[in-house]
């Protein structure tokens, strides 16, 4: 038989193990209360996975295509989505402000960042941080300006997509640009998007990526309630993504 300090020692022991579960409980309970969306609005979030087409290489490698027209692309590393933006198209203008920075390097003058995403009706300040004027190009825009050194300009997103300033003096110094025509989310390292607070409804889910065609997803959002959506994007694939 057990002796009373073994059995207190038990009862102990189940005490604690009772405490921590509770704990636990309501941690995972506070995180899914978190995870909900505003009272009356919906959420999606999800994965976006690149798939290779049949015969690409899996990853980079630093390696470029053997095709001579592709000699100066970079093979895509499919292990990671890069830069990419899932959307919901409303037809809204989201808004928002970015900054672009003209930057000396040591070999030669770039624009940081590659990438960047803001809402449609958002605002660009381009701050000249080189120590020598350039000439700033942003076709969208209808804009060529040149920027003495040290200079600031802010500029108005003139409409939703894909859009790219330019440094006409220097060849390779380029940003893209994806401005969103409603709620947006840049897709995060591992590949995932969260969308919160949108109003519910029939609503067009889409992602973009530089490199790839965009990806829809019809869906049928209902007041608070949470959708999981994973969207495959790559050559070669249909317009219409896979909901899971």
């Amino acid at each position: 038989m057990r002796s009373r300090a073994s059995w207190t020692t038990a009862l102990v022991a189940l005490a604690w193990t009772t405490i921590a579960a509770l704990a636990l409980a309501g941690a995972l309970a506070c995180a899914s209360a978190g995870s909900a969306p505003a009272k009356g609005k919906s959420r999606v979030f999800g994965t976006l996975r690149l798939v290779p087409h049949a015969g690409a290489p899996a990853q980079s490698g630093g390696k470029a295509y053997s095709s001579l027209r592709m000699r100066d692309a970079g093979l895509v590393d499919y292990s990671t989505p890069g830069f990419a933006v899932v959307f919901v198209n409303t037809g809204t203008k989201p808004g928002g402000e970015a900054t672009v920075t003209i930057r000396d390097t040591h070999v030669e003058p770039r624009l940081e960042p590659d990438h960047l995403a803001l809402g449609d009706g958002g605002r660009i300040t381009v701050v000249n941080a080189s120590a020598s004027a350039h000439i700033l190009s942003y076709p969208a825009a209808k804009l060529v300006r040149r920027l003495a050194a040290g200079e600031r300009l802010e500029v108005a997103v003139p409409s939703a997509g894909e859009q790219g300033l330019f440094l006409l003096d220097v060849p390779e110094a380029s940003t893209t640009i994806f401005a969103a025509p409603g709620p947006f989310a840049v897709v995060s390292t591992a590949g995932e998007f969260d969308l919160r607070d949108l109003d519910p409804g029939a609503v067009e889910l889409r992602a973009w990526h530089p490199r790839f065609p965009p990806v829809v997803q019809t869906l049928d959002l209902a007041p608070d309630a949470s959708l999981h959506v994973d969207l495959d994007m790559g050559v070669g694939i249909g317009p219409e993504a896979s909901l899971r």
